[in-house]
């Protein structure tokens, strides 16, 4: 039987839980701010549902002027703004997505069902049960949905029935991960999908035929929690560079072209990356936020004032980095320096990346709290 680690509490298991530990991984308090931008409330709603407790990251979505959510409870909703469009109430505990594509809204579940909803009107088309629980969101692309489990598989249905038309699987999965995986990426033929013990691989989208694989982070240590070696950060494509975070080891860029590694940095993320036209940015197992040049690697700077925050991925937003933290509040910083420049405070923690669409910044928390920002500068920093 695998075993899970709840990432909330790792460093304490990694360390040992004695007084000293707690108190040397206590989170950094927030020093007095004078905010250099101010955020305007576009508008708000408030779903039913605690993703926190259940230790899940359902991140809503938007698509075409619309927001789609789901709940632990199974609740699956369409907004346009703060308006319900539409709403169904699957019998199922959900445990990822929703995501969207080809007129559907996918969601998976903790008993290991990826359901298909119509976007439009929220109807269920289908609905399969895969080999474990779902808690990648699911991936659609040219006919084919693919599914991420969370017992090492990865699966192709077909998009109009949900039949399996293929599935990859690996024996060699460790015994002990962290309760999470990372979501595939699809570019054009092909999947692109890393795993728990390390490896990343190439997979032919309409098959499953695997393409390559290579293991980029090698598993090293005494115990089984020094070897892990997780790929819990959704890998970021960008033209044909891919970048990829692990547990422990680093932050590595592939170019995918003659399949060679172009740089490695000793920095770990399980939180997640996320990327400007130059730079890449990391959150780190200690909530320190990095900003690399993409091309060599190369620290921009370092932001450390969030420490032990729980912080979320980084996200991109004009001259803005925006992160998330686990008490609920927003933070901005600047991308040329990483100066936090503005905070904003939701109802609880935030445990997915804010949405960036245009010029709005669409924030949840995990008691279903989701508030749309539009930043604005003083007059005095204009």
């Amino acid at each position: 039987m695998r075993k899970y680690i709840v990432l909330l509490y790792t460093f304490m298991i990694l360390s040992g839980c004695g007084d000293d530990v707690i108190k040397e991984n206590r989170p950094e308090p927030l020093l007095e701010l004078t905010p250099h931008l101010t955020l305007k409330t576009l508008w708000r709603i408030e779903i039913e549902g605690d993703t926190e407790k259940a230790y899940l990251k359902l991140a809503p979505v938007f698509h075409q002027k619309h927001l789609f959510t789901a709940t632990p409870e199974g609740q699956v909703q369409a907004f346009n703004k703060d308006k319900q469009v539409w709403s169904n109430a699957l019998d199922l505990p959900l445990s990822a997505g929703p995501s969207i594509g080809e007129g559907l809204v996918l969601v998976g579940s903790l008993k290991g069902h990826v359901i298909a909803l119509s976007e439009a009107d929220g109807s269920e088309q289908w609905r399969i049960l895969v080999t474990s629980e779902v808690l990648a969101k699911p991936r659609i692309s040219q006919g084919v949905v693919v599914v991420r489990t969370i017992d090492g598989k990865l699966f192709g249905l077909n998009s109009k029935t949900g039949k399996r038309l293929w599935v990859y699987e690996r024996n060699n999965v460790p015994l002990l991960s962290l309760r999470g995986t990372s979501t595939p990426i699809i570019k054009n033929e092909e999947i692109i999908a890393g795993f728990d013990n390390g490896k990343i691989a190439g997979l032919e989208l309409k098959t499953g035929k695997v393409l390559w694989e290579a293991a980029l982070f090698v598993s090293k240590g005494r115990n089984a929690l020094e070897r892990m070696v997780d790929i819990d950060a959704d890998p970021l494509l960008i033209d044909d560079i891919l970048y990829v975070s692990n547990y422990q080891n680093g932050t590595v860029a592939i170019d995918l072209i003659p399949k060679k590694q172009v740089w490695e940095r000793k920095i770990p993320s399980y939180a997640g990356i996320g990327a400007d036209y130059n730079f890449l940015y990391i959150t780190d197992p200690k909530s320190h936020i990095w900003a690399l040049d993409r091309e060599s690697g190369e620290d921009l700077w370092t932001q450390k004032a969030l420490q032990f925050r729980t912080l979320t991925a980084p996200v991109n937003m004009g001259d803005y980095i925006v992160i998330g933290d686990f008490e609920g509040y927003v933070h901005w910083m600047r991308r040329s320096d990483g100066e936090i420049v503005a905070r904003y405070a939701m109802e609880a923690a935030i445990t997915v990346p804010p949405i960036v669409v245009n010029d709005m910044l669409i924030v949840s928390d995990s008691s279903g709290y989701i508030v749309a920002l539009r930043p604005e500068a003083l007059a005095a920093e204009k």
